[in-house]
């Protein structure tokens, strides 16, 4: 019979979750390709200031489902870190190392 896996092996099995994008980070996501294409030049910053401008000028309601998904996002989120958590994991442990 095997034995069961030590405490290390365990910890190195489990993954802290990230966090959730923000409902930009998602738009953005999405049309990316597009806004390279618009601002004619694959640079990020180009890319980056026609986004922002795109973001600012729509409405609240074409935010809204970007808005809704990150707020599902950010509620699994909470219930994997809080099984992490509970799994023997340090929250924040990941980033300092």
């Amino acid at each position: 019979p095997r034995s069961p896996p030590t405490r290390t092996a365990r910890m190195d099995a489990l993954e802290e979750p990230t966090k959730s994008p923000n409902p930009y980070c998602l738009w953005l996501s999405e049309n990316r390709e597009r806004l390279t294409k618009e601002s004619g030049s694959g640079g990020t910053g180009g890319v980056g200031k026609l986004a922002g401008q795109k973001w600012r000028l729509m409405s609240d309601a074409a935010k809204k489902p970007y808005q809704t998904k990150t707020a599902d996002l950010s509620k699994e989120y909470a219930k994997k870190m809080a099984d992490f958590v509970a799994g023997g994991g340090v929250k924040g442990k990941g980033r300092a190392e």
